[in-house]
């Protein structure tokens, strides 16, 4: 009797693992693919806190709210493989110039990069999920090196930390629907 037990739970567990990942996504995830998304830093500093691409220079940093004219930088366009739950962020700021949040593992910074192909191995993250719609983001760039998505906000830069534990809490983001404004009323 328990050997049928075992090949019954061993047949299930093998249904289980051939059913593809992306039967297995949630779509309606925050982080689903096409949707437009601000990341709010939440780390335990004042200051800044929205991330915001500069299209013009490829630089990131953090700004202390999201504005439509102002800060264009601060709508990111999720690129989701719901196969693998690795996303690309593409900065939908309003000048021309790199889009892609790129981290740089060798030397802990981030920047944009101006497409995903090598050798900007370092525009794919891991979305790890926290739950309540805050994540960690781990760079899964070739280079080893720092990781994980760092918000300073004192001094509203951005760069890479070695893991999420204190003194890095500016590993944990709020991602949320960029807010629909017609006329610009989020300015």
């Amino acid at each position: 009797m328990k050997r049928r037990a075992f090949l019954a739970n061993a047949g299930l567990g093998s249904v289980a693992f051939f059913v593809p990942n992306h039967l297995l996504a949630d779509p309606q995830s925050i982080l689903a693919n096409g949707n437009r998304v601000s990341l709010e830093c939440l780390g335990d500093k004042p200051g800044a806190r929205f991330l915001d691409g500069r299209t013009a220079n490829g630089t990131v940093g953090l700004v202390p709210q999201i504005k439509t004219k102002t800060f264009s930088g601060t709508q990111w366009l999720v690129h989701m493989n719901s196969r693998t739950q690795q996303v690309f962020l593409e900065c939908r700021g309003t000048v021309e110039g790199p889009r892609f949040l790129d981290g740089r593992t060798a030397d802990g910074s981030v920047g944009l990069a101006p497409n995903t192909k090598k050798p900007f191995t370092g525009a794919l993250w891991q979305a790890v999920d926290l739950g309540n719609n805050t994540y960690n983001f781990k760079c899964l760039g070739n280079i080893e090196g720092s990781r994980f998505l760092d918000g300073r906000t004192t001094g509203g830069s951005v760069g890479l930390a070695p893991n999420t534990n204190p003194p890095f809490t500016g590993t944990r983001w709020r991602v949320a629907r960029y807010p629909q404004c017609t006329d610009d009323p989020c300015d």
